[in-house]
C-alpha cells in the first residue's frame, strides 16, 4: 500500500469516527458545562491517523457566528478560544475531526484566574507497575488532606493519572503554580523511592510530579474526553475507592453512558463532596514556605530536591562522584537514607542536558572521570572561612520592599523599589515611569569606567507571562545606555526568551538577583558584567563564586603559606649561622614553599607566580606590614611579624 493510499484510508476511517464522537460530545458537553462553565478549551485531531502525531487547533481566528468561544490571553497573546459547549464540541468533532479536548482549568468569569490546580502523574518508566502510580496518587492525596484540601481523581485514559483541586477563591496562576512547586518537592523529598520532580529523571518504580501545566495556555486533557485510540478510551474521573479496580483507558465513548447511569457524573458529584475551599489559607502556610531549604551561596534559581542537595554539597569546589554527593546530602538530611546515587547521577546528568538544550549555563558540570563540580574554575585549596553579616536594617528594608512590590498591584511602586535598589547599590539611578517612556535608568559612578543601564520592570505573582526583551531595549539609543535589563519575579526557562534577550542585547534579572547583589553589597563595576545580554544570575553565580574561591582567597592562602614557611626558614637561619645563611625568600623559592604546603593538605592544583608575587605586594603593604622587601630589586622579603602574632 502507497503512503497516499494508506492516508487516505486513515482519513476514510477517522470520518467514520466523527459521528461517534460529535454523538459523544453532544452527551458529555452539558455536564461539563454544569461544572466548569464555558471554559476556553484546545482541540486535537488526527488527520493523519492515531498512529501519526496530533494536530492542534489552538484558537480559532475567523470562528463561525454560531459556535461559542472565548477571548483569553495567554503567554503567546490573546486568542479565540472554543468554548466548552454541548454544540461546539460536537460542531468541533464535525468541522475540526477533533477527538481530543484540552484546558488549563479556569474560571469561567476570567480566563486569567485558576478555577482547578491539576497535579499530573505519570510513571518514570514503561515498566511501572500500576499499582506504584495508585501509591503515588494516595500519597499526594494525603499531604493535601494534611493541608485540609482534597482533589478529584481523573484516569487520563493513557497511562498516567490527573488529580484536580478544586479552589474556590480564584487564585492567580503564579502564585498557585509556585506553591504547587514547593508542594511537590517536598513530597518527592519524603518519597524519594516513590516520587520524583526531576524532568526526564528514570528509575525503577518512580512516578514522575508534573505541576507546571498550571498556567494560562498550558493545558491538559479535560474529564469525558476522548483519547485517540482505535477504541477511543475516555478519561474518566472515578471516587477515590475505585482506584485500582477500574482499568485506566478501558472506559470508551460507547460505554461511558451505561458508567453515568450506574453511578452518575463522578466529576460533579466528587466536586459537591469536597465543598468549598480556598487557596488563600493555603499560602500563608510557614511549614510550605519552608518546605524547599535555602541552598547555601545559591543566587535564587529554582531546582528540584536533588539538584538542590547537589549544589549545596559542592559550594566548597570540590569535585565529587554522584555517590560521594548522595552520601554527603544523606549525611546532612537533604536526602533519604534509601536515595539510589544512580537516581542522583541521572539526575545530574539530564539537569546539565537540559539547562544547556535551553541555551542557559548550568551550575554543575561533570569532569571527564564522571566526577561533578561546580561549574567554576576548580578549588581544591584550603577552605577559608570568610566572615558573613547579615544585611543592616536600611539594606534589608529595601530587600523586603522589592519583594513585596514585585507581586504587588501597583507597577509604580516595583519601579521605584528597583530604582532605589540600584541606588543602593552605587548608581545614581532616574525613575521615569508612564505611557511611552521606560521606567528608569541607572548610572553607574565609575569615573571613566562609568555606563548607563536602562530599566524595564515587570511585576507578576510568580513567572513573567510576557517577558518583552524588544520593550526593555527600546530606549537603549535615546537614552544612551549601553545595557538593558528587565527585571521581574521570575522568567521562564524557554530558548525563545534566551535567543531574544541575545538578540536585543538584554539581561533578564529576577528580584533574587538584585536582592543578592545587596546582600553582598556588590558595587558598580562587579553588577557590569550581570547586564551582559543574557541571564543576571549566570554573572550574579561567577561573583559569588569569585568572592568565596577567586584571586582574594588564592591570594589570602599564599599570603598565609608565605608567612608561616618563611618564618620557620628565618628561624631555621637564626639557629644556624644568622642571616649570612638565611636563605632569600624569593618569589621561586615562595612558589614551591606554597605548593608544597599545599600539596601536603591534599590539593593537586598549585599557586601562580602572579599570585605569589600579589600575596607579596600584600605582605609589605604599610597597611599590612608583615614583610619587608629585602632590597630596591623587591624580588625577595623577609617575614617581619610571627604567623600567631
Amino acid at each position: 500500500m502507497t503512503i497516499a493510499t494508506q492516508l487516505q484510508s486513515n482519513e476514510a476511517a477517522l470520518s467514520s469516527l466523527a459521528p461517534r464522537l460529535a454523538a459523544h460530545y453532544a452527551r458529555v458537553g452539558p455536564l461539563l458545562e454544569a461544572t466548569l462553565g464555558r471554559i476556553p478549551v484546545v482541540t486535537a485531531s488526527y488527520p493523519g491517523g492515531f498512529e501519526s502525531p496530533a494536530q492542534w487547533h489552538l484558537s480559532l481566528p475567523h470562528p463561525p457566528h454560531a459556535v461559542a468561544t472565548v477571548r483569553a490571553t495567554t503567554a503567546s497573546g490573546t486568542r479565540t478560544y472554543v468554548a466548552l459547549h454541548d454544540k461546539t464540541l460536537e460542531w468541533a468533532a464535525h468541522a475540526l475531526g477533533a477527538v481530543e479536548f484540552y484546558s488549563w482549568s479556569p474560571r469561567a468569569d476570567d480566563p486569567q484566574r485558576l478555577a482547578f490546580a491539576r497535579i499530573l502523574l505519570e510513571p518514570a518508566q514503561n515498566d511501572v507497575a500500576k499499582q506504584r502510580l495508585h501509591d503515588a496518587a494516595n500519597a499526594v492525596r494525603a499531604e493535601l488532606n494534611a493541608l485540609n484540601l482534597d482533589a478529584i481523581t481523573l484516569l487520563d485514559g493513557g497511562d498516567g493519572i490527573a488529580l484536580w483541586i478544586p479552589f474556590d477563591d480564584a487564585p492567580d496562576y503564579d502564585a498557585v503554580r509556585s506553591w504547587l512547586h514547593v508542594f511537590a518537592s517536598k513530597l518527592a523529598l519524603a518519597h524519594s523511592d516513590l516520587l520524583t520532580t526531576e524532568p526526564n529523571t528514570r528509575g525503577a518504580g518512580l512516578v514522575h510530579l508534573h505541576v507546571a501545566k498550571n498556567s494560562p495556555g498550558a493545558f491538559s486533557i479535560i474529564p469525558y474526553s476522548a483519547r485517540g485510540g482505535a477504541r477511543l478510551p475516555v478519561s474518566l474521573p472515578i471516587f477515590w475507592n475505585e482506584l485500582g479496580s477500574i482499568e485506566n483507558g478501558a472506559t470508551t465513548i460507547d460505554t461511558l453512558s451505561e458508567r453515568i447511569a450506574d453511578v452518575g457524573d463522578v466529576f460533579a458529584i466528587e466536586r459537591d463532596r469536597i465543598g468549598r475551599q480556598g487557596f488563600a489559607a493555603v499560602a500563608r502556610s510557614a511549614d510550605l514556605r519552608s518546605a524547599i531549604m535555602p541552598v547555601s551561596g545559591s543566587t535564587g534559581a529554582s531546582h528540584g530536591h536533588v539538584i538542590a542537595a547537589a549544589i549545596h554539597i559542592l559550594q566548597d569546589g570540590k569535585a565529587r562522584s554522584a555517590e560521594q554527593i548522595r552520601d554527603e546530602a544523606v549525611s546532612c538530611g537533604l536526602l533519604p537514607p534509601s536515595f539510589d546515587k544512580k537516581l542522583v547521577y541521572t539526575a545530574l546528568i539530564e539537569y546539565i542536558s537540559r539547562t544547556r538544550g535551553g541555551g542557559r549555563k548550568p551550575y554543575i558540570v561533570q569532569d571527564a572521570d564522571r566526577s561533578f563540580r561546580v561549574n567554576e574554575p576548580p578549588d581544591d585549596w584550603p577552605s577559608v572561612e570568610t566572615p558573613t553579616q547579615p544585611p543592616d536594617a536600611q539594606t534589608q528594608a529595601l530587600i523586603d520592599r522589592l519583594a513585596s512590590a514585585a507581586t504587588g498591584s501597583d507597577p509604580a511602586a516595583f519601579e521605584l523599589a528597583v530604582c532605589d535598589a540600584f541606588a543602593h547599590l552605587g548608581f545614581a539611578s532616574t525613575h521615569v515611569g508612564g505611557e511611552k517612556a521606560p521606567d528608569g535608568f541607572a548610572d553607574a559612578q565609575l569615573g571613566s569606567l562609568g555606563y548607563r543601564v536602562m530599566i524595564e520592570c515587570k511585576t507578576a505573582k510568580g513567572c513573567v507571562s510576557q517577558p518583552d526583551a524588544a520593550e526593555a531595549a527600546k530606549y537603549r539609543d535615546q537614552y544612551g545606555a549601553q545595557y538593558c535589563t528587565l527585571i521581574g519575579p521570575a522568567f521562564p526557562n524557554e530558548v525563545e526568551l534566551t535567543s531574544e534577550l541575545h538578540t536585543h542585547g538584554v539581561s533578564a534579572w529576577t528580584v533574587a538577583d538584585l536582592q543578592t547583589c545587596l546582600s553582598i553589597t556588590a558595587n558598580p563595576q562587579e553588577v557590569r558584567a550581570m547586564c551582559e545580554p543574557g541571564y543576571a544570575s549566570d554573572a550574579l553565580e561567577d561573583l559569588v563564586w569569585n568572592r568565596a574561591h577567586g584571586e582574594s582567597k588564592r591570594v589570602r592562602i599564599a599570603a598565609d603559606l608565605i608567612r608561616t614557611a618563611g618564618w620557620n626558614l628565618q628561624g631555621i637561619a637564626a639557629r644556624q649561622g644568622g642571616p649570612t645563611n638565611a636563605t632569600r625568600l624569593t618569589l621561586d623559592a615562595a612558589m614551591a614553599l606554597v605548593d608544597e604546603a599545599l600539596a601536603q593538605q591534599g590539593s593537586r592544583q598549585g599557586v601562580t607566580r602572579d599570585e605569589v608575587r600579589l600575596a607579596f605586594e600584600y605582605l609589605t603593604n604599610p597597611i599590612v606590614s608583615q614583610a619587608a622587601w629585602l632590597d630596591d630589586s623587591r624580588d625577595a622579603i623577609a617575614i617581619t611579624v610571627p604567623p600567631n602574632a
